[in-house]
């Protein structure tokens, strides 16, 4: 997917002669609307015309606002979405039935299989057999999994019980240097601060796969219901984190990179060089466990075609996404 990000202050996007124009103080650019699929836009101070818009949507090209956090506050996406009135009264309809439990088995089973992938996978790119010690560890979790099923807060518990394993193992994987301690969405970390700006951004991604399926992002199957909250896609996302992100910023830090960070808000400078690296990671081609080959990309939206067909009843089973590490 060629993404087009537009982060600098003063910057337009417009049209001529149907094509867009990006400019700033120090360049312009002319480009096709056919080869961009994605517009995101970094910063308050960058303006787009209507027929700009115009033009994107009618080439089916997403374009999504984002915040400091990497959080989207406004996306614009063209509005045909197929079989969307089945697939969301089946959705709503199956959280009252087994399929329900079907879905979180699922989503939970994949995240614990490729949270043990990547330890696996630094156990053998840095030789540390505890590493694999402690994918064994998070795979033995898997039996109890069955046995929290059909109550919310059991398995929210047991979800919780094995992150605190999954991260104690992260944390020997971040250089000392970062005071990286595990994970908490609300420490000041530059470790943390990026998760939070990444999967902010695997959301996004998440979001527009869950509704160009026809599903709605906001009722979820496991995480609660709430007003503005997009339960479906933080439940969905989880399976797709530790090959999107996790990895990724593992890489990164042990490189030497670091974050300008102020106040907890990353710098515009760093929320480009992260954004590039995950375009980069979702971009890659990847395999699952099953041999099925594609980018990261495009398996964020099969997945959500596949548990669209499932709610509807056109298949009888869904598998999560299982990377191959």
């Amino acid at each position: 997917m060629k993404t087009l990000i537009l982060k600098e202050y003063g910057t337009t996007l417009r049209t001529r002669r149907g094509l867009l124009v990006v400019e700033n103080k120090d360049r312009r650019q002319e480009l096709s609307p056919g080869d961009i699929d994605q517009v995101l836009i970094l910063s308050g101070g960058v303006s787009v015309t209507s027929r700009a818009v115009r033009l994107l949507v009618s080439h089916g090209v997403d374009i999504v606002f984002l915040d400091q956090r990497g959080y989207p506050v406004g996306r614009i996406y063209p509005p045909f979405i197929n079989k969307t009135v089945q697939t969301r009264r089946a959705q709503y309809e199956a959280y009252n039935s087994q399929k329900r439990w079907d879905i979180v088995y699922s989503f939970l089973y994949a995240k614990i299989k490729n949270q043990a992938g990547l330890l696996r996978y630094f156990a053998k790119s840095r030789e540390e057999p505890r590493l694999r010690e402690g994918a064994l560890e998070i795979e033995m979790q898997l039996d109890k999994l069955p046995s929290a099923l059909g109550d919310p807060q059991r398995v929210i518990n047991f979800e919780a019980q094995v992150a605190r394993i999954y991260w104690g193992y992260v944390v020997e994987l971040v250089p000392s240097d970062v005071h990286f301690d595990g994970r908490d969405p609300e420490a000041l970390d530059p470790f943390n601060v990026s998760l939070n700006y990444l999967y902010a951004v695997l959301y996004s991604d998440c979001w527009k796969g869950l509704v160009l399926a026809g599903l709605d992002p906001y009722a979820g199957f496991l995480h609660a219901d709430r007003s503005g909250k997009e339960s479906l896609v933080y439940d969905y996302s989880e399976m797709f984190k530790q090959v999107a992100v996790d990895r990724l910023l593992i890489k990164m830090f042990f490189s030497g990179w670091r974050p300008d960070i102020d106040n907890g808000l990353l710098s515009r400078s760093s929320r480009s060089a992260l954004l590039q690296g995950y375009k980069d990671s979702i971009e890659a081609r990847a395999r699952t466990s099953e041999g099925e080959a594609a980018t990261l990309e495009q398996f964020l939206k099969t997945y959500a075609v596949r548990l669209a067909s499932f709610v509807r009843g056109d298949v009888p089973s869904y598998r999560g996404f299982i990377a191959q590490w």
